[in-house]
């Protein structure tokens, strides 16, 4: 009976939601380059206690550090004992995520609320039925199926005017825990069909190219954020003989893959071998079999940059030039609505060297000119806990960005 009662509790335990009651979310920005060497010394040594947000990688850029009531003083003792200042971003991260989900009632398909997080089934239901809704535009297409067997679906957005148009590919939720990513994508998608008709950019935009829509490319990981531990991020697949579950989808790319994380325990763990996610293989055999990619955008949070190739590398691909420029371009129009201001240039250069990454395969590999990996808000007041009404200005801004890339390229 008493091992009956232990085993009770160890499955209790292994199931229940982790709280985040009581963790913070610090913030340490370096100033010169000592302090960045410090920083990436910290960094090293308290990895295992930490969670950071945002890793050391130039002098002035903010450091963000999630750390646990058990470690706080620790950790603070720790980097101030190196003259560095501490800042409190957030104060208590399980207030914020629960203020996340707090809403007055459930949204249905039929009054859905755009202004607000979804679960995945409430996502999956909105899909289906904004499809049928709006069948001479939009319809359901299945691109690929989990490691948990959910299928992962994309709405092809686009007029009938002629069967064979160029594609624009968009994808969000490749990281679980960046839920303004997924909103964002729902909220574009209806400004799309919206402005069919009615806004002549768009009307031009779906009349000839087709929109493809990926709202949620890992939706084993964001049923668990939802389910069992809001600060998930890889996918759910299980390390065979490793304590830890999981592989970063966007370290799995079959591109340059093999320089990301090699501990199972990272949240940037690359798998064993590329494309050893089936949501990554299925998902890149569905796009080669595509004709004429033009646009290739894959939307994370946060930090407010529009970033381009390479990630693997330092180098500067042969497109650069074009792919900046247009960035730039995109990014006008984005702070020309709220004045938000981003950030952009490669992947190495503006934040650190990631391989195996979706934009480097789209441009490298799927041979699509303009590939961009975009990190949407905000800045780090709230990081991956964005207020639900940021969801709305995140998407208006996004999308006038977005309409600048596509039309470039029509």
């Amino acid at each position: 009976m008493f091992k009956f009662l232990v085993l009770a509790s160890l499955l209790a335990s292994a199931f229940a939601a982790k709280s985040y009651s009581g963790y913070q979310v610090l913030r340490v920005t370096p100033q010169s380059e000592d302090d960045l060497t410090i920083l990436s010394v910290v960094e090293k040594a308290i990895s295992e206690m930490v969670d950071f947000w945002k890793q050391p990688r130039s002098v002035g850029t903010p450091v963000d550090i999630m750390v646990s009531p058990e470690y706080r003083e620790l950790v603070l003792r720790f980097i101030e004992a190196r003259g560095l200042h501490v800042d409190i971003m957030i104060d208590d991260v399980e207030k914020l995520s629960n203020q996340q989900k707090s809403r007055k009632s459930p949204s249905t398909s039929a009054d859905f609320d755009f202004n607000n997080y979804h679960s995945l089934s409430e996502i999956n239901d909105w899909m289906t039925s904004f499809a049928a809704s709006h069948s001479s535009l939009v319809s359901l297409v299945d691109l690929a199926t989990s490691y948990e067997g959910r299928t992962i679906r994309a709405l092809k957005v686009g007029s009938s005017s002629f069967s064979s148009k160029p594609v624009v590919w968009l994808e969000g939720g490749i990281h679980s825990r960046e839920w303004v990513s997924p909103a964002a994508m729902m909220y574009m998608t209806n400004m799309l069909v919206e402005g069919y008709g009615n806004d002549a950019d768009v009307t031009a935009m779906l009349d000839t190219v087709d929109f493809y829509m990926v709202i949620n490319y890992n939706p084993d990981g964001y049923e668990y954020t939802w389910s069992n531990d809001r600060m998930w991020r890889k996918t759910r697949s299980n390390n065979i003989g490793r304590v830890c579950d999981g592989v970063d989808p966007n370290r799995n790319w079959d591109f340059q893959w093999g320089n990301a994380g090699t501990n199972p325990c990272a949240d940037d763990y690359q798998g064993t071998y590329p494309n050893s996610e089936r949501e990554v293989q299925e998902v890149t055999d569905y796009i080669l079999g595509l004709n004429d990619v033009r646009v290739f955008i894959d939307f994370h949070a946060y930090s407010q940059m529009w970033l381009t190739p390479w990630g693997y590398s330092y180098r500067l691909p042969s497109d650069y030039n074009q792919q900046y420029s247009l960035a730039r371009d995109a990014i006008s129009a984005l702070s020309a609505v709220y004045g938000t201001d981003y950030v952009y240039g490669s992947i190495a250069n503006t934040i650190y060297p990631a391989s195996g990454s979706s934009v480097d395969w789209a441009y490298g590999v799927a041979g699509i000119k303009y590939s961009y990996a975009v990190e949407l808000r905000d800045t780090g007041r709230y990081g991956f806990l964005l207020p639900a009404d940021q969801i709305a200005p995140t998407a208006i801004e996004t999308f006038e960005a977005v309409k600048v890339i596509v039309k470039a390229t029509m």
